[in-house]
């Protein structure tokens, strides 16, 4: 996670010149439902792949992400699985209360979303917060998933390496600035500065994402935030894998430790690979993810 600069303390309301320049619609992806369901008091929306008779696989997105930036890996594995990309609360296109946005409340969304789409076992697999989602999920819920991947997961970045409220009130202001940006500026952004390199479809989502997210969601850091691994990861018991972005020996020495609490679990280091593996190193990620599921009972 990104360390960014001490601002003034700034309102987190939205305004309806940000909510005007925002996508009315889900951007359609051929072949995928869009699709909305009721879970734990609010409505989510998300994009599935479908078909019949395939193992299902859920991608929980990171903070300030969307379902849809998970489109490039979904459709490497669409053929196997049915995959569901949902937006968390206070994303993309599924509600925005005002709270509460706690990993506990993230917890009971996904069981919710399980629930209501009548999944069987799904996959498990989550981005930053949603690595740390997943993992809290597989936790509370252990016979729930088939499987669990993280990538990059919150919990452990910030376990080591904790964040202050300062920090926090700072990112709070750059989602409001975000938000008041028009698309194309925002895709300058992620060219320029933040994702030099990626294809650029992913510029269009990464920027989307940010005009449907609000402030609010990095109230998630409050109380246990995004969750203490030693806790967690010695509850789960389905197989899980770790992708980790690359780091000097010392860090990965301390994620291996942390990686060693789960029952049947590796993580492994992707080298040259940032917060996003899946962007920066996407042939890797691939291959890593399906060997693992090789090994894995459907």
């Amino acid at each position: 996670m990104k360390r960014f600069v001490l601002f003034l303390t700034v309102s987190v309301s939205l305004s309806s010149y940000a909510e005007e320049k925002a996508p009315i619609e889900p951007r359609q992806h051929e072949g995928w439902e869009s699709a909305y369901i009721d879970s734990n008091g609010i409505r989510l929306h998300y994009w599935r792949t479908g078909g019949e008779n395939k193992p299902a696989m859920i991608l929980a997105h990171g903070a300030t992400d969307y379902g849809l930036n998970w489109a490039s890996l979904a459709e490497n594995f669409q053929n196997d699985y049915d995959i569901i990309m949902y937006d968390a609360r206070g994303h993309g296109y599924s509600d925005k209360p005002e709270g509460p946005y706690d990993l506990a409340t993230h917890v009971e969304d996904i069981k919710g979303l399980v629930e209501a789409l009548d999944l069987k076992k799904p996959i498990l697999m989550g981005h930053s917060m949603g690595g740390s989602t997943v993992a809290l999920t597989a936790a509370t819920y252990p016979d729930l998933p088939r499987a669990v991947i993280m990538e990059d997961p919150g919990d452990m970045i910030l376990y080591l390496s904790p964040i202050t409220q300062e920090m926090v009130a700072s990112w709070k202001k750059m989602i409001a600035e975000e938000k008041e940006m028009d698309k194309d500026k925002l895709i300058e952004i992620a060219r320029t500065k933040r994702h030099p390199g990626w294809p650029d479809i992913e510029y269009e989502r990464w920027a989307e994402s940010k005009l449907l997210v609000i402030p609010n969601i990095l109230d998630i850091t409050f109380g246990k935030g995004f969750g203490n691994p030693k806790e967690t990861y010695p509850k789960i018991a389905a197989p899980t894998l770790i992708l980790k972005a690359d780091a000097e020996e010392a860090e990965r020495k301390k994620h291996l430790e942390l990686a060693a609490l789960l029952h049947h679990g590796k993580l492994i280091h992707v080298d040259g690979a940032g917060h996003l593996i899946r962007l920066d190193k996407p042939e890797i990620t691939v291959r890593l993810i399906r060997e693992f599921l090789a090994n894995v009972k459907l």
